[in-house]
């Protein structure tokens, strides 16, 4: 078959189709209006969430198209991003329709969709919501794969450019609102997953029953042509690379880098992520939050509003609404235990809804704070990127099990059950890390349960930076001093601390506030709490932190820095450091021999 010669597209004929098109459409809609074809479903009670894979599809996300027109693709894969929400999960009953535009709805703006390319008379043309194609392809294919029927399908009439070949079976099915719709059916129930990684996205349908017909090949084609290859549809041209510059759709390119922008995204400032990022992503566009206090007239001393921005690169993206709502939220909730973590979680929630809102669609790597990490993963915003994460902390499904096992062990201790997390937050966290290219952590705990957590991902540790301080002597006396560095939660080990310290002569300080137990320190002669004022090392002979969980150990590394002895649970994350004693958390007489220790050394 002879392809027909491509012309450059006319004022006239553009005019033409969008009259045609928009009668065509109004005409569908008041047909559906009148006598719907098919219903949306969705998500419903994922009875059908573990059934075997019948069928699975993948295409490749990125490798489609020319390198010069990188801007439709990233738009391309955000409005994939946006409608993978309207068709994951949902769970269709036996012989019912699924439509395409049905399920989707209108792609508006408003909605999230952006300028991606659309095959139009032989072009690759920028349209909003452009690009749906490639799921309606992937859909066509993985139903025809599972053996069902597509009561609907309508082929282009042209081929993009692609890195490889399509699969010898793969189904073209091309869409445009609302009339040129794709529908099928099944003989059973089935379900469908829709997944977007870093480079490909994945379709698969789940069913209980076996193949409905047997899978027959079908090759790519254009509609109502059964016997036309593949080789038949001729190659579109582009509008951001064709030479055709006198033509009324030509667009300038644009000059945006063939593998994208890296856009960081962070909460709470370390000085170790802070290094990290100045060595590895010097230029990248980096989202933080507005550093808000109660004394709003003095800003804080550390942040990442005080890290300097390279020459050329553009100011820090800063969400000032969310991060007021963060700061009053956090200050309501200030003094009630459990609903303090719930507050911070929100804040954390809200701030990671901010930085999504303000991704670009060429932003094609993610480096993202841990705690953001399973909000963006709610919203989709991590779909179709390369993910590293800055892991502060241990996954939350661990953080649950130490504090269970802890609440075992004490259980009169109300503070160990005090809050849990949303068992969703818990599975999007696990499903966030999952997809994760790569973790940078200095914890040495964190990054071996991350390790667990995320074996696909390459691992960094980093080292921990040590304050500034003078150095201190340990003070051996006969009532050798124990500084406990933390506030007197039973999380942070305080109830290991004062079993291990009865019945031997020692004075006990706490850096932090009191605990609401008054009988914890009984037995223990002198006890201090310094509410992390002053120096809480002066004098020290040991400082103990025998934590079940702790990210952030600061106090810890001031004693390291100022040459004090320290003995430390393995969940500090401090492995190998010269002058730290570990021992496992839980473990009261390995606590008191290595206090002893440290104290007669």
């Amino acid at each position: 078959m002879s392809v027909q010669a491509w012309q450059p597209p006319r004022r006239i004929d553009a005019i033409d189709f969008w009259l045609r098109s928009r009668l065509l459409a109004t005409a569908h809609a008041l047909r559906e209006t009148l006598r719907p074809s098919a219903r949306r479903w969705r998500d419903g009670d994922h009875a059908l969430a573990d059934a075997p894979v019948l069928a699975q599809y993948r295409t490749p996300l990125w490798s489609d198209g020319r390198a010069d027109e990188f801007p439709l693709v990233a738009g391309k894969v955000q409005n994939l991003r946006v409608a993978r929400r309207a068709f994951d999960a949902i769970e269709v009953p036996a012989d019912e329709l699924l439509s395409f535009w049905r399920q989707l709805g209108r792609p508006g703006a408003w909605r999230g969709f952006v300028v991606g390319r659309e095959l139009r008379g032989g072009c690759v043309v920028p349209t909003l919501a452009g690009g749906l194609c490639q799921l309606s392809n992937a859909l066509a294919t993985v139903a025809a794969r599972a053996g069902f029927e597509l009561v609907e399908r309508h082929g282009h009439t042209a081929r993009i450019e692609q890195a490889g070949s399509a699969d010898h079976d793969a189904v073209d099915a091309t869409v445009f609102w609302n009339y040129v719709d794709l529908k099928l059916r099944a003989k059973h129930a089935w379900r469908l997953e829709v997944e977007l990684t870093a480079t490909e996205l994945v379709l698969r349908i789940r069913a209980r029953s076996p193949l409905a017909t047997p899978v027959a090949a079908v090759a790519l084609r254009r509609s109502g042509e059964e016997s036309a290859a593949p080789q038949a549809l001729p190659l579109a041209r582009g509008c951001l690379s064709c030479d055709q510059t006198a033509c009324f759709r030509h667009r300038p390119a644009v000059d945006v880098a063939p593998q994208g922008r890296t856009g960081v995204l962070v909460d709470a400032w370390t000085p170790e992520f802070a290094r990290y990022l100045q060595a590895h992503h010097p230029g990248a566009d980096r989202m933080q939050p507005v550093p808000l206090r109660l004394a709003f007239w003095r800003a804080p001393r550390l942040g990442w509003h005080r890290e300097p921005v390279p020459e050329g690169v553009a100011p820090a993206t800063s969400p000032w609404a969310a991060s007021l709502r963060r700061a009053l939220w956090q200050r309501l909730w200030a003094r009630h235990a459990g609903r303090r973590q719930a507050s911070l979680i929100d804040g954390q929630r809200w701030m990671a809804q901010a930085f999504a809102a303000r991704l670009k669609p060429e932003h094609t790597q993610l480096v993202v704070d841990q705690a953001l990490l399973p909000h963006l993963q709610r919203t989709g915003a991590l779909d179709g990127r390369r993910v590293t994460v800055l892991a502060s902390a241990l996954p939350m499904a661990e953080i649950e099990r130490r504090l269970d096992a802890a609440s075992d062990r004490w259980p009169g201790d109300a503070t160990l059950r005090d809050f849990r997390v949303d068992p969703a937050l818990v599975r999007a966290e696990s499903m966030g890390l999952a997809r994760a290219a790569a973790v940078v952590t200095p914890h040495a705990e964190v990054a071996r349960q991350l390790a667990k957590a995320a074996p696909q991902a390459a691992l960094s540790r980093l080292d921990w930076v040590l304050p500034g301080t003078k150095a201190l002597a340990a003070r051996r006396e006969d009532l050798p001093l124990v500084v406990f560095a933390a506030s007197a939660l039973a999380r942070k080990g305080a109830r290991e601390l004062a079993a291990a310290l009865q019945g031997w002569p020692c004075r006990l300080r706490v850096l932090g506030s009191p605990s609401d137990d008054v009988r914890l320190w009984q037995g223990i002669g002198h006890v201090e709490h310094m509410n992390w004022q002053g120096d809480g090392l002066a004098g020290a002979s040991v400082v103990a932190l025998p934590a079940h969980i702790e990210h952030a150990p600061r106090a810890l590394l001031r004693a390291v820095a100022a040459g004090l002895p320290v003995v430390a649970s393995t969940a500090c994350g401090l492995a190998a450091w010269p002058g730290v004693r570990e021992v496992a958390a839980g473990d009261v007489e390995a606590l008191r021999a290595a206090l002893q220790t440290a104290c007669n050394t």
